[in-house]
């Protein structure tokens, strides 16, 4: 018979670990190469083996054949659509897949290939900058979601003061809704928000996998692919935000208040419904559950960055890279990965008495103790939003809301607290428990805040050894400490990353302490040069970035 020019099968100069036959499968479990006689004998004595195609070291394939797992000795030319397996003549005559549809094996694996090829570009090429580009849009709009309402609800009150006493109720309604409005777009921004960040993580994902998938090009698993991207692309939401307005009518004689006052329109944002039916709902439950990045096995070590500083005491990650540290003189600096100096702040304090956060729009806060001033940067241009009267402020954290934590010490350094301020006003203090206990014991005034992802308020108190976590209302969920160290258990920094894992620094353990959101140890952040560490920040989900008294920063990988 004369031979097929498109045969599937190619020279192979390699030879059977068991005989001097060319090699025609490999051993998944063995890991030895097989010829065609000796594959036959191994299977009937390991039946339950995984015998595959042999590979390149390259990753080439050597045969596009499949063997069939139940009659071991034939090849499979057809594939069972329904049972979605490759088949064998002996199959089809056992009548098992009488009435499935069957395809070409060869003519289905070139098909495949292109759906593959096909998907990996639609999803690198236009999902994946799709997704980044919402992901930007819905930071704007988180950024800037407050300002308008807080706008709408000025213009409101402006209004109700051309009026008397009696249109005072009808004010509050109307405040009232607009917070409802201005709460439940955030929230639902915030959803969209970690819905977004975890898309593109499955597609970047789904774009490597399919990528080694394509270079390692394994028959039996090209076959059984199933299309990805149109199950990313109905996930992309719509993003539909409310423009709130206020009209104001011409304030009238009439005891019909309520009528003469105005209009507002009262529209909450919300997720499209048509995309939350209960089906699509397990599904995007199921995904989020699989997609969140894990801790890895072995952290990376990305950098380590010269600051030109004796210690780093504060520090706070941009997302362009870029950084803002505090040393020991009266200063914060922005440098670049090549420690580079960008712009310099002077300060009145110094020695790590200057906190540094940085809002959600990227502008940088900071407190300064000596000058009793917490200040933020707009324009080049440096603004006191908050001055203390017998307090000196400590550590400063800006919240999931836009909101400050603040930490501060009275003067006499006997007490301290912490204040959450929205712009200029002192919304809550976190002082005491519920029952009128001290939260902080009386001398530990140096207190470093930061807000977890699940609104817990962070806290690191160093002299006493201890991170107390505290929930929205004050109470405390618990409390952490470390006994395991060679040294005593010193927390000097706090941050906290994505999965809500809360960054302790252990200073005089040389180490980094990396909890669950309810204080389980999951793992120590030691080596890689870390020397005393005294600050800690997360960029972009994964990086940290670890500021110890060497003046050097480590950037490190710890989520894949």
């Amino acid at each position: 018979m004369a031979c097929d020019c498109s045969t599937t099968w190619v020279s192979i100069p390699e030879q059977c670990d068991l005989c001097d036959e060319p090699t025609f499968c490999r051993c998944s479990e063995c890991q030895i190469k097989l010829c065609r006689s000796c594959s036959k004998e191994h299977h009937s004595q390991e039946s339950t083996h995984n015998i595959a195609p042999y590979l390149t070291d390259k990753g080439e394939i050597k045969s596009t054949s499949v063997s069939c797992r139940i009659h071991f000795d034939k090849m499979c030319e057809l594939f069972c659509q329904d049972c979605e397996a490759p088949v064998c003549q002996e199959c089809i005559t056992t009548g098992q897949h009488n009435y499935h549809e069957l395809k070409n094996t060869q003519d289905l694996l070139h098909e495949k290939k292109k759906t593959i090829e096909r998907d990996t570009k639609e999803m690198e090429n236009v999902l994946e900058t799709e997704l980044i580009n919402i992901r930007k849009r819905l930071g704007v709009l988180v950024s800037t979601s407050s300002s308008k309402y807080e706008d709408l609800e000025e213009i409101v009150v402006q209004h109700g003061k051309k009026w008397h006493d009696a249109v005072e109720k009808v004010i509050e309604t109307y405040v009232s809704e607009i917070q409802q409005m201005k709460t439940g777009e955030k929230d639902t921004l915030r959803q969209l928000t970690m819905e977004i960040v975890n898309l593109i993580y499955n597609t970047e994902r789904s774009v490597k996998l399919n990528k080694e998938m394509l270079k390692v090009f394994e028959a039996e698993k090209i076959l059984k692919y199933k299309t990805k991207a149109d199950d990313i692309r109905s996930k992309i939401p719509e993003i539909n935000v409310p423009n709130p307005s206020f009209t104001e009518f011409e304030v009238a004689e009439s005891k019909i208040v309520h009528e003469n006052f105005g209009v507002l329109k009262t529209k909450v944002m919300s997720i499209d419904d048509d995309r939350r039916n209960s089906r699509e709902l397990h599904v995007v439950q199921t995904f989020l559950e699989h997609s969140f990045p894990k801790l890895m096995e072995k952290m990376t070590l990305l950098s380590s960055i010269e600051t030109a500083l004796s210690a780093v005491y504060s520090l706070s990650c941009m997302e362009n890279g870029e950084l803002w540290v505090h040393g020991t003189d009266n200063s914060i600096m922005r440098i670049d990965r090549n420690h580079r100096k960008l712009e310099r702040i002077k300060t009145m304090s110094f020695d790590g008495n200057v906190g540094i956060t940085l809002k959600q729009e990227g502008e940088l806060v900071y407190t300064d103790f000596e000058d009793r001033s917490v200040n933020i940067l707009k324009k080049s241009q440096t603004h006191a939003v908050i001055r203390l009267s017998g307090w000196k402020p400590r550590d400063v954290c800006a919240t999931l809301e836009g909101d400050l934590l603040v930490s501060m010490s009275s003067d006499d350094e006997k007490t301290a607290k912490i204040v959450k301020y929205r712009n200029t006003k002192a919304l809550k203090e976190y002082h005491h428990d519920l029952r009128g206990r001290p939260l902080f014991p009386t001398g530990d005034t140096a207190l470093h805040v930061t807000e977890n992802r699940n609104w817990d308020v962070c806290v690191a108190v160093s002299s006493a050894q201890v991170v107390i976590v505290l929930n929205g209302l004050g109470a405390v969920r618990f409390k952490y400490s470390d006994k395991s160290g060679k040294k005593e258990f010193r927390p000097m920094g706090l941050a906290t990353d994505g999965q809500c894992h809360i960054l302790v620094t252990d200073y005089f353990n040389s180490r980094v302490h990396v909890l669950d959101k309810d204080g389980e140890l999951l793992r120590n952040i030691e080596g890689h040069g870390i020397y005393l560490p005294l600050s800690v920040s997360v960029c972009n989900y994964d990086t940290i970035y670890i500021g110890d008294s060497t003046g050097k920063i480590k950037q490190i990988q710890h989520l894949k």
